[in-house]
């Protein structure tokens, strides 16, 4: 039971020998070790948030709390015990803050954001966001607005759609 718990958190998952990223916002049950899903019919909200380095063998320069300590979004993950689900609308425009302060920081030669549904067994929709990065191994200071994920990032792959950056189309300028 204790285990299950602790995995919640942050969950490391090796999976084909690389290590992901993963925060879960589902909430266990102390009693049952059930998970705890948000009320039937409620809106969207943000379920998991994931770290990906795909041209790096997903193996960041860094452990995954470096980067999720720079993330606000994590702020809107729910944590074990605490039954409180943060609505995706709302952390929409905070993800969109987390990534373009990650491309300011100079550190990434690329990212690119993407998300998915991932649906409770009640059929309330948990949003699964993902965050890529392609790592510098020195600091620059960007002279992009915006990052260029690499010819064979730039599609998102089958059932996500592309977050940041945003279409040509629908930059600031």
């Amino acid at each position: 039971m204790r285990k299950s718990i602790k995995r919640l958190g942050l969950l490391l998952a090796v999976v084909l020998g690389c290590v992901t990223a993963v925060t879960a916002v589902t909430a266990v049950t102390a009693a049952q070790g059930q998970v705890v899903q948000p009320p039937p019919n409620s809106p969207p909200v943000l379920r998991y948030l994931e770290l990906r380095f795909p041209t790096q063998g997903n193996r960041g320069f860094h452990e995954p709390p470096v980067y999720l300590r720079q993330a606000d979004t994590t702020n809107y993950l729910s944590i074990p015990g605490r039954l409180r689900y943060s609505l995706y609308t709302e952390a929409e425009p905070v993800i969109l803050q987390d990534a373009e302060r990650f491309w300011q920081s100079g550190q990434f030669e690329s990212l690119w954001v993407d998300v998915t549904d991932s649906p409770f067994e009640n059929g309330v929709v948990g949003k699964h966001v993902v965050f890529n990065f392609v790592e510098r191994a020195e600091t620059w200071v960007p002279t992009a607005d915006y990052p260029t994920p690499p010819p064979e990032y730039r599609r998102p792959p089958s059932g996500y759609q592309r977050f940041y950056p945003p279409p040509e189309g629908q930059r600031r300028r």
